[in-house]
């Protein structure tokens, strides 16, 4: 199989530095707001989201995703590929998105959107306040925003487009 046919020909060599500005403003505010919702429930809780929202977007993600990505080295929509290159070497195109990362990746970004909508509706159903409904919109604002508008825009000028399993340009 000869990958590079497989790849988006009209897609970016590499995004322009506003999307990637854009891109990671979304994902910080996503877990700054996620982890107050978890601190309103238990800040414990909200302490461990936080820590597990950046190592896992900073470190695990980018070596089990971006290691076998085109962008691998390159400004990628968020840049990551370039953090990617900081720890590990390139991988092999062909394994983007199977294995562990297939499995690792929708659980993570699932689990990034949900814990803090459901313990900040609990929090908010235990005690009522006009702070915590403000955040709990701006996070679903964000967090939809980040996940649904961003990222097909992002998808849609991505040489992976055609190949990667978790597009939204499709």
């Amino acid at each position: 199989m000869d990958i590079e046919k497989e790849l988006y020909q009209d897609g970016f060599e590499e995004y322009p530095k506003s999307t990637v500005f854009i891109e990671n403003i979304f994902m910080f505010l996503w877990i700054i707001f996620g982890s107050y919702l978890c601190w309103t429930f238990m800040p414990l809780i909200g302490w461990i989201y936080l820590g597990f929202g950046f190592v896992m977007v900073l470190f695990i993600m980018r070596i089990l995703v971006c290691k076998n990505c085109y962008y691998h080295g390159e400004r990628c929509h968020t840049g990551w590929g370039k953090l990617s290159a900081v720890y590990c070497k390139m991988g092999d195109l062909r394994q983007f998105g199977r294995g562990l990362s297939g499995i690792i990746v929708p659980i993570f970004y699932t689990s990034l959107a949900l814990i803090p909508l459901i313990l900040g509706a609990i929090s908010l159903v235990r005690e009522f306040s006009i702070i915590k409904i403000c955040i709990f919109m701006t996070y679903l604002l964000i967090s939809m925003t980040s996940s649904f508008i961003q990222r097909k825009k992002s998808c849609s000028k991505c040489k992976m487009k055609d190949i990667c399993p978790g597009t939204a340009a499709k």
